[in-house]
């Protein structure tokens, strides 16, 4: 995880601090507009699997806990917020080992979230939409 993703992060990688993008005290003021519409693809059929452009996973919301949704290909599995947003910053959010937490290109969860976070950003509509350059001014 790249601890230098974001300008209000405070931690150093390991839990819990790494997931501190779902207490920032600045979250709302961009971050939080942009996992809103994370989390509304996920409802957005209904409940039902939302299939991730140019990839075989498809995503689901997650009704105990807004900070994650799921994915799926044949297992389900969680994509936490600050995931998210780290690969909005770096444009990296792979899998990383035990020993590698500050590895700048793995996601804070250390699990493998690419390519679905690109197809995620695709789906919202691209790289340039308001509320992802509004994280990016931000972070």
């Amino acid at each position: 995880m790249d601890i230098s993703f974001c300008t209000h992060y405070k931690g150093d990688a390991l839990p819990p601090t790494n997931r501190f993008c779902r207490d920032c005290p600045m979250a709302m003021t961009a971050c939080d507009p942009l996992w809103s519409l994370v989390v509304a693809l996920s409802q957005s059929n209904g409940g039902d699997a939302v299939r991730l452009p140019g990839t075989r996973a498809v995503m689901y919301p997650n009704s105990k806990n807004g900070n994650i949704v799921h994915l799926q290909i044949n297992t389900k599995w969680g994509l936490p917020k600050e995931d998210f947003l780290h690969f909005i910053a770096t444009g990296s959010a792979r899998m990383g080992r035990k020993g590698e937490r500050l590895d700048k290109s793995a996601s804070p969860s250390m699990t493998r979230q690419e390519p679905y976070v690109q197809s995620i950003v695709t789906a919202l509509g691209g790289e340039n939409i308001p509320e992802i350059t509004a994280v990016r001014r931000i972070q």
